[in-house]
Formats: C-alpha cells, structure tokens, sequence
C-alpha cells in the first residue's frame, strides 16, 4: 500500500526534528524544563556560536541570520514522538563599519531594531541565557512523558539578503539615515565571503519531564 505524499513528509519531518545533533560545536545547552506560574517554561543557552572566520566576514558587513526553532515532543512507545508545540524565532544581524556598532532586526517583519556597541553585547542579545514561556501547563497531559528540544542556526546569508544585494546594485535601496558612501563593502567581497561559509546549526533537547511533577523555580533545593 503506498503511503500519501503528505503522511511521508510529515514522517521525515518528525525524524529529522527528533534525531539527536551528531554535533553540537555550538555549545547549545537546554534545560531546565519549569513551571512559573502555571506555565512551563525552559531555559537554553549558546557558549560558542561563532568560528573566527564567522567573526570576520560579520565585522566586514555580512549580514547573518539567526534562527531559534523550539519544540515541545511527547514521548509515544512504537512510535514517532508527536510535536505538540513549534516556535521560530529569527534576527537578522549586521555590523556597521561606520559607527562600529551591530544592528539586530526582530520579529517576523523585522520591524523592531536594537542597537548594541561590542561583540559581547552581541552575543548576549543572542546567545546568553534566556527563559521562554512555552505553553500553559494544562495544555500538557499531567502523566505524559515530554521533552523540550532546541534547534539554532546561523546563517551568513539568506534569499533576501540576496534580493537586497540586486536591489544596492541597481541603486533602488539608499540609506535615508546617512548620505551614500557607494556600495557596502561586503558586497564587494561577497563571493569571496561565501565560499566554503557554509549555515552552523545545533541541535540540542533537554530531559523528560511530566507536567504533573514540574515545580517552580524557587521550590527547587
């Protein structure tokens, strides 16, 4: 009986989000898995996104993407287990050379802005510690056996930030900010910045847990 086009995605899909990184040189770690209040939270963190060569093309003017894909899972025995809960997050982030400053767009639309002054700032925004709510705890069967898994990617550079690099060679973007300094200096070596500069990513989970055994924060000895 052959399976529906549909059925065979969704199943790759499932392996491919639940499959354990083969590495993780990104030093993603997950955990814990909280309640605050009555919603289950989890606390993940990145130690060593980027390479020296990562660092380099981002102080010339490479834009770089990142991506936070967070799952909820329950476990199932003799089977796939199922994905209850998917968040993505992205910011887009790139160094200006003139004020020596990185500006991270965020959300969706990249509507809002943060400016930050060094590297370490950066990499705080990014990559430090941070707590999310995930899901009212009863939306969580008390009993279930679940797990919370993380996915970062970084990515030197994506379709749009191509469209842009027409849009500067055609001359429709201008900065409204500043005056014209002519064309941004990564566009000049981007082919040279590309090569062998491939996407990073990890992929990491933290333990199983059951709703009803989750405790806050300050309950923990």
């Amino acid at each position: 009986m052959r399976r529906a086009p549909g059925l065979r995605a969704a199943v790759l899909v499932a392996l491919f989000l639940a499959a354990p990184a083969a590495a993780n040189d990104l030093g993603l770690f997950v955990g814990p898995v909280e309640l605050r209040g009555d919603v289950v939270t989890v606390t993940y963190r990145a130690e060593t996104p980027w390479t020296p060569r990562f660092t380099e093309t981002l102080l010339r003017g490479m834009p770089a993407t990142v991506t936070y894909e967070v799952g909820i899972w329950k476990k199932r025995t003799f089977w796939f287990d199922k994905l209850v809960l998917a968040i993505k997050s992205e910011r887009r982030v790139f160094h200006d050379p003139w004020d020596h400053t990185f500006r991270v767009h965020m959300g969706s639309a990249r509507q809002k802005t943060k400016t930050v002054p060094t590297m370490e700032a950066l990499d705080e925004l990014l990559f430090g510690e941070r707590t999310l709510p995930l899901t009212p705890l009863a939306a969580l069967e008390p009993e279930g056996r679940y797990y919370v898994s993380v996915r970062l990617t970084i990515r030197p550079l994506t379709a749009e930030d191509l469209d842009e690099v027409e849009d500067w060679l055609s001359g429709e973007v201008k900065n409204p900010e500043q005056p014209e300094r002519g064309v941004p200096g990564y566009l000049l070596g981007i082919a040279v910045n590309v090569s062998g500069l491939g996407d990073r990513t990890a992929l990491a989970r933290s333990e199983t847990f059951r709703p009803s055994r989750l405790e806050a924060p300050d309950s923990i000895p």
